[in-house]
């Protein structure tokens, strides 16, 4: 054999998202993802809903660096997103 190693078990990966926040990378479990209903901003807490998401850590630091830097409606792509009915930590 040529000493290559095994690839991992696919079933043990874990897909792995940056906080928009932070900008860390974590894997998407500990994440909780955002997304657009009409203009408004909602957590998607099943992870389902259709359409682009922003993941962000569910920590009061993420949240207050994400709305001052406004990088949750950039992430969005929709820049005037309206952030004010989300549940703060």
């Amino acid at each position: 054999m040529s000493g290559h190693s095994r690839a991992p078990d696919a079933s043990s990966h874990e897909p792995q998202r940056t906080c928009v926040g932070c900008r860390n990378t974590a894997p998407r479990s500990v994440l909780m993802r955002l997304v657009l209903d009409g203009h408004h901003v909602v957590v998607d807490e099943a992870g389902t809903r259709p359409g682009r998401g922003a993941w962000l850590h569910p920590e009061p630091d993420c949240w207050e660096k994400a709305l001052k830097r406004r990088s949750i409606g950039r992430a969005l792509r929709v820049p005037a997103a309206d952030v004010s009915q989300l549940p703060l930590p």
